[in-house]
């Protein structure tokens, strides 16, 4: 399942858990790349699994920072 990431929630949640993009990445398990480019707009969907260890990471919600995509 992909979902659509809030690019401006993304960097407050990280800016208010006091942590860099490269922590965030180590801590998620993600690669620095795949969060710059979350939070910069470049991509703007992802895998549900990635969503969910970025939103572990920050200690937040998936819902609080992404939204499912609608498949009509």
């Amino acid at each position: 399942m992909l979902l659509r990431v809030n690019a401006a929630e993304l960097q407050r949640q990280r800016e208010q858990a006091a942590m860099t993009p490269y922590k965030l990445a180590k801590e998620s398990g993600l690669p620095i790349n795949s969060i710059y480019r979350l939070e910069n707009g470049t991509t703007k969907l992802t895998n549900h699994l990635r969503a969910r260890e970025i939103a572990r990471a920050l200690d937040c919600r998936v819902e609080e920072i992404f939204t499912e995509v609608n498949h009509n």
